[in-house]
């Protein structure tokens, strides 16, 4: 399994207020003495491929994706939403990177109900067939770019709960659409991660790995939290200090032959984003250990 990490460790485009911003080129300096060889792009980092490819380089760095949201329930805005993340896509492969990580974008209603959705909050008939639709035609495209979609689970849109996943992945191809299991979200979003992975685990095609807070969970619930305010109040916990069965998911990942990119991710920490981003690589080196595997990159 090759470890990598994201700029949201330290910079969250969702809370950017929450704590100082690391600047750029300091945050690959972070992301270097924090342990890591690899990591996503964010907004953190430039767009110049030439500039950002020669500072990855001189750190022993490499890109593995970008992750970009998406609204492709409108079939209005599929031309242009298109266009956007095929130039990330164009981007990535610049710099050696292989993977699209694509979320719905989700809305203000969705945010506002994130870990407590109801019925109300389902996406209607036309919206779903439109995103299956957009999602077909990005992966075809992508395809013949030589880059892979995967499409990434994320609480405060209309892909967040099991059901909502499990539709999903049902009317994608399986051949051109992959999973990218967030298990963080998965969890927060009301999901059983065990059971989805029981029936999705070959759709599984890149992971973002994190944990969360039960006491934080629990009270977002009672008190019908956003989003935002769940991420200010931290929810997403340290790696093997939550909810998450980590051990028991990764297990059957590796078992299936997994060997792709696990990026870590602790998107707020009210500890030092540094030593919180070291301490969650070593827990999981520490559990591929015990599960008779090793990291690779």
């Amino acid at each position: 399994m090759r470890i990598a990490t994201s700029p949201i460790n330290w910079n969250n485009e969702d809370v950017p207020d929450y704590r100082p911003w690391v600047p750029y080129p300091e945050i690959l300096d972070e992301i270097q003495r924090a342990g890591y060889r690899a990591t996503e792009w964010s907004s953190s980092l430039p767009e110049d491929p030439g500039r950002l490819k020669e500072d990855l380089e001189a750190r022993g760095l490499r890109m593995v994706g970008a992750f970009v949201a998406l609204n492709l329930r409108e079939r209005s805005r599929h031309r242009s939403e298109l266009e956007r993340a095929l130039a990330k896509a164009r981007f990535l492969r610049a710099l050696g990177a292989r993977h699209l990580v694509v979320a719905d974008a989700g809305d203000e209603t969705r945010r506002q109900a994130a870990g407590h959705v109801g019925p109300e909050h389902a996406l209607p008939e036309e919206g779903f067939t439109a995103m299956v639709e957009g999602l077909a035609s990005l992966a075809e495209k992508l395809q013949d770019l030589g880059m892979a979609l995967v499409f990434h689970n994320h609480v405060g849109t209309y892909v967040e709960t099991g059901e909502e996943i499990a539709r999903l992945l049902d009317s994608t191809d399986p051949d051109r659409v992959g999973w990218c299991l967030d298990t963080g979200h998965l969890v927060y979003g009301g999901g059983d991660l065990l059971e989805l992975l029981g029936r999705y685990k070959d759709r599984v095609r890149y992971l973002h790995l994190k944990d969360v807070d039960p006491e934080v969970l629990e009270e977002a619930k009672r008190q019908g939290w956003s989003f935002q305010e769940a991420l200010r109040r931290y929810i997403f916990a340290p790696l093997g200090k939550g909810m998450v069965p980590l051990k028991a998911a990764l297990s059957v990942l590796l078992a299936t032959g997994y060997d792709g990119w696990a990026v870590i991710e602790q998107d707020t920490t009210p500890a030092d984003p540094t030593e919180t981003a070291r301490t969650n690589r070593a827990r999981l080196v520490a559990l591929l250990k015990e599960l008779g595997h090793a990291e690779t990159l």
